[in-house]
């Protein structure tokens, strides 16, 4: 794609010493930076509201912040998270000074869901070199979700199984609040600054209209005054296999629903973080435990 072709000659020429960086550009990329850090660091709190950025996430997590529970994020969480949006502002600001063609960008939107009036801001739409206004999701992402869900293995149709963080619900509400198509989305590699653009396919219509009607009964649903916090999910046995057989070691796994939750704590005030004790790696992966009775096998 054209787009993506435009950011990698742009960053080529800049590690050659031969582009010049434009004031009113750097200017939006430290407005950018401020707002993300507004957002990050300060985190105020108000009155919920339904928003298209949140709507797809887990209705549990949605319900306690109806509820006024609060987050309880570890520090190395808020980190990424600020960091992951400091990497998408300067994406943006390349493709602002790489000549991507940005019709808008950071735009409030609406869209009138069930009767409720749900709010938002999409990222930026862009057209292309056939003249098509397409509605593009920026993001940033760990070196294994690059590679496992964004793009090589994953892609469009893998985001799909596994969403917890409703970006592909929240794409389609952002195109249809401006009535345009969902491009996809802009991610970057925050491990070694590869760049993809992650298309919808032109069949996603289907699939478009299964979102807003979830939306609607989402929407439906939380509005309910009556409704209550729940936990849906529950903790997985952790197995391995010896001989053919299939071992329990009596430790239960936190939900993957649940590890990275901001309201992990609230629902399992005993979760434990150990190395994984499965695994055979010199290095095990740390994971999250529910119960944690045995500490090797």
């Amino acid at each position: 794609m054209l787009t993506l072709l435009k950011i990698q000659d742009y960053l080529l020429k800049a590690g050659q010493g031969d582009v010049k960086v434009s004031l009113p550009n750097l200017s939006q990329f430290a407005a950018d930076c401020e707002e993300s850090a507004h957002k990050q660091l300060s985190r105020e709190r108000g009155e919920f509201r339904i928003r298209m950025s949140g709507l797809g996430r887990p209705l549990c997590q949605q319900v306690l912040e109806k509820h006024g529970i609060k987050e309880e994020m570890d520090y190395n969480a808020l980190f990424r998270f600020f960091f992951g949006d400091l990497t998408e502002a300067a994406l943006m600001l390349i493709m602002r000074e790489a000549g991507v063609d940005i019709v808008d960008f950071q735009k409030a939107v609406e869209l009138t869901i069930d009767g409720v009036l749900v709010k938002g801001t999409l990222d930026v739409i862009i057209r292309d070199e056939l003249g098509q206004e397409k509605v593009w999701d920026v993001k940033s992402a760990s070196d294994w979700a690059y590679k496992y869900k964004f793009t090589g293995m994953g892609g469009y149709d893998k985001l799909k199984e596994d969403d917890p963080f409703g970006y592909v619900m929240q794409g389609f509400l952002y195109a249809e609040s401006v009535g345009l198509p969902f491009g996809g989305w802009i991610v970057v590699n925050k491990s070694d600054g590869q760049v993809a653009m992650v298309e919808v396919p032109d069949w996603s219509e289907d699939d478009k209209a299964e979102y807003l009607e979830d939306a609607k009964k989402r929407v439906r649903f939380l509005s309910n005054p009556e409704v209550k916090p729940f936990k849906p999910y529950k903790p997985e046995a952790e197995t391995y296999k010896r001989d053919g057989a299939i071992i329990d070691t009596g430790n239960k796994l936190l939900p993957r629903e649940c590890n990275l939750c901001g309201y992990r704590y609230h629902c399992w005030p005993n979760a434990i973080l150990h190395d994984r004790v499965t695994s055979r790696a010199k290095n095990p992966p740390q994971v999250w435990y529910s119960t944690l009775k045995k500490k090797s096998i």
